[in-house]
């Protein structure tokens, strides 16, 4: 911690009357009564403030706040002998917590407890989204010279605000074990053990949600030892012969699968619709409370969507008029007091569908067309080596935009350890249409510049599709598309072949490794994942 400062904000000396007198760190916590962080919280807590006081706390907690907000709240408080930091308003507690980044929001609650209740009870989606951080690959190379093995307990993240990496433990099963394939902006992310299990996880706190096993679809059939455990999977398919007699169906002979190797192949991508809360009812083996979230997850074979929420112990395939959708998003609108939430689909011909989810009860979601089929890929596109990439994007509430990753192949031998890897490829552009009146609009990116991204950022993947206006977040660049890499996700190519994870500048045309993270992408597994950080359970 840097040594303490008389006075808080930097911008005391271009105020054009002088500021309330802020106490001296001494006073600050003269008054603050003892706090209990849950276990849960404490271990996140105690990463970011190793040996800080409760002064220190707050001097970080605050440091970020303007000095306007300052003298509101000592304003508000007085600094008479009796003034008290723990008597702020909850809604003056709520603007300094929403303009903190994502360490100091943990310390946050450490101060005092009518702090910490004040955290407690803002709802996640009141917060800003924060500026992401980056899921590192693990460097087992390292971790075997150090004696650890090929299994760890704890994740590193890169922090894009600060540029900074931090090493936060993890509950079993072992991180490095799983595969990401869902991220949402409330910080949980759906992650695939090496059983090819699902469970929701907030790798900040810790929390962790399991959700119903693949093998109560119908087409995914688990074959288990004595013990109960899974020895192998089998994925079936079938589906209607458009060429054949109406209405007859061909089946395609079960492929078998190892447990761990289930993931790469069946999974495509999760959506959490709404993120867990605790004390709502218990999920099925949770050990705890956890309730009012939902799942969509886009499964193979043929890209089908299946739903499951809280209490389900099995998924529920939706039956839906495609049978090969590519994305889906979760509108950006609050869900109703019903408990509803407005979901984007995507199939791989263009349609968008608008679905309108009941997060707490077992109905078949309302869908409503808004995008018709249209093949906008352009000529450039078609002449790539590499098949590009589709994401759904909601730029606003109900302004929607089609992103096409261009992906070729990169005929260059990399030198990086552990030893020379193929770089198959790697993104050299990005095409944008815009969803205006039920059609795909074409947007001119011409000379490198597209103004529908000014003043935004995109964060794109297999595991998360958003855009992050710049405003909340300058340390981001707009008019810049963020990747992680969305290969096929086979055993081989994740664990050989380094990721295709860079920023592109659409005003430039460059793509580049996000800040601070060159060499880490030198190492592969698991492939990282954009992750949107919450201290909120």
């Amino acid at each position: 911690m840097r040594g303490k400062r008389k006075h808080m904000g930097s911008n005391m000396g271009h105020a054009t009357t002088p500021p309330p007198r802020i106490p001296r760190n001494g006073a600050l916590i003269s008054c603050f009564s003892p706090v209990t962080i849950p276990r849960t919280q404490l271990n996140c807590s105690l990463l970011f403030l190793s040996s800080c006081d409760q002064a220190e706390i707050l001097c970080c907690a605050l440091r970020a706040v303007p000095m306007a907000v300052i003298c509101e709240l000592v304003g508000t408080i007085g600094t008479g002998p009796g003034w008290s930091w723990s008597d702020l308003p909850g809604d003056l507690l709520e603007s300094v917590l929403a303009r903190l980044p994502v360490p100091d929001r943990f310390r946050f609650p450490a101060v005092c407890t009518a702090w910490w209740s004040a955290a407690s009870a803002l709802h996640p989606r009141a917060v800003p989204v924060p500026s992401p951080w980056l899921m590192l690959p693990f460097d087992l190379t390292a971790r075997r010279r150090r004696g650890g093995g090929t299994s760890s307990e704890e994740a590193r993240f890169l922090s894009l605000s600060d540029g900074r990496t931090y090493t936060v433990p993890q509950p079993a099963p072992a991180i490095s074990d799983r595969l990401c394939v869902g991220s949402s902006p409330d910080g949980w992310l759906v992650t695939a053990d090496a059983a090819s299990e699902l469970h929701l996880l907030n790798p900040l706190t810790g929390a962790q949600v399991p959700l119903p096993p693949p093998d109560t679809l119908s087409f995914v059939h688990a074959s288990r030892d004595a013990d109960g455990h899974v020895v192998s999977y089998s994925l079936r398919c079938c589906f209607a012969d458009d060429d054949g007699d109406e209405g007859a169906t061909v089946i395609v002979p079960p492929e078998s699968f190892a447990p761990d190797r289930l993931r790469y192949e069946f999974y495509e991508k999760a959506i959490l619709v709404s993120a867990p809360r605790e004390g709502h009812t218990a999920a099925p083996g949770s050990g705890g409370s956890w309730g009012g979230y939902a799942v969509m997850l886009i499964c193979q074979p043929l890209s089908r969507i299946a739903i499951a929420r809280a209490g389900d112990t099995r998924w529920t395939l939706l039956d839906t008029p495609s049978r090969r959708w590519s994305d889906a998003v979760r509108a950006s609108s609050t869900a109703s007091a019903g408990g509803r939430q407005l979901v984007y689909a995507m199939d791989s011909a263009g349609r968008v569908e608008a679905w309108d989810v009941d997060v707490t009860a077992d109905t078949t979601p309302t869908r409503k067309a808004i995008a018709q089929p249209c093949c906008c890929c352009s000529g450039r596109a078609c002449s790539m080596s590499a098949a590009c990439s589709r994401y759904l994007v909601e730029l606003s509430p109900g302004r929607l935009l089609q992103v096409h990753r261009l992906r070729d192949a990169a005929h260059a031998r990399c030198t990086w350890e552990p030893r020379p890897e193929q770089v198959e490829y790697t993104t050299v552009a990005a095409e944008f249409f815009e969803l205006v009146g039920g059609q795909w609009a074409p947007v001119d990116s011409r000379n490198g510049r597209a103004s529908i991204l000014a003043g935004r950022a995109l964060f794109l993947g297999k595991n998360a599709s958003l855009c992050v206006p710049v405003d909340d977040c300058p340390e981001l660049r707009g008019n810049c598309v963020y990747f992680t890499d969305d290969g096929p996700w086979s055993h081989e190519r994740c664990r050989e072949v380094a990721p295709d994870v860079g920023v592109l500048d659409l005003a430039d045309g460059s793509y580049r490794p996000p800040r601070g993270a060159a060499r880490d992408l030198l190492w592969k597994w698991p492939p990282p994942v954009w992750v949107f950080p919450s201290c909120a359970d």
